[in-house]
């Protein structure tokens, strides 16, 4: 039986130490150990560990007695905020509403008429890659006036976002390239890359 609890007690005694070494190697500190420690020291022991572990996100060097006598001539002479949202005047906007089909045929953004649009555009895209794999982005869409140049730039997104066509960069430069066999489909991973078009040609 002395055997056995000797046993045991090395057991223990074993799992303790175990325990203790985890606890050292996590930097864990008892809590009942810590607040003995507190309540031991200072005062000003303890403001000198607050300024040790304060970091604050931003810090004021100096208050004078002008700074504050002016915040609190702002603050007396501020109106309630009820007062002051009665000032403010609401105008509700317009509730939002629908689009029929016919209204954005009329737009150019829906329809057959788009539809031969984008084909044309990729057809003139094809013609412009039949020598190179690639062409010059901004010598593709740039046009006379600035809202055809917009318009075409608007409808070459749509070939891009359906698999028509494939937009490169290369050291700052776009390119266009046209895909043989196109899907029709937005790609699933595809990303948005804003093109902002310049006023000046």
């Amino acid at each position: 039986m002395d055997a056995h609890t000797l046993n045991r007690l090395s057991e223990v005694v074993r799992l303790q130490n175990t325990q203790l070494k985890f606890q050292s190697s996590a930097l864990y500190a008892d809590p009942e150990f810590i607040i003995r420690k507190v309540e031991r020291m200072s005062e000003k022991r303890l403001v000198e560990v607050l300024l040790q572990s304060w970091h604050p996100v931003a810090e004021l060097e100096q208050l004078t007695e002008e700074t504050v006598t002016n915040a609190l001539s702002y603050w007396d002479t501020l109106l309630p905020i009820v007062e002051r949202w009665k000032k403010r005047q609401f105008n509700e906007g317009k509730p939002p509403s629908s689009i029929d089909s016919e209204t954005l045929t009329g737009l150019g953004v829906h329809g057959e008429e788009f539809n031969e649009q984008i084909n044309r555009l990729y057809g003139e895209l094809r013609t412009a890659c039949e020598r190179s794999r690639a062409t010059d982005y901004w010598l593709f869409v740039r046009r006379q006036t600035y809202q055809e140049t917009v318009q075409r730039a608007y409808l070459i997104s749509f070939l891009i976002t359906y698999g028509f066509a494939k937009l490169k960069t290369d050291d700052g430069k776009l390119s266009l390239r046209p895909i043989d066999k196109p899907t029709g489909k937005a790609a699933p991973n595809s990303i948005s890359f804003p093109i902002p078009v310049p006023r000046s040609s």
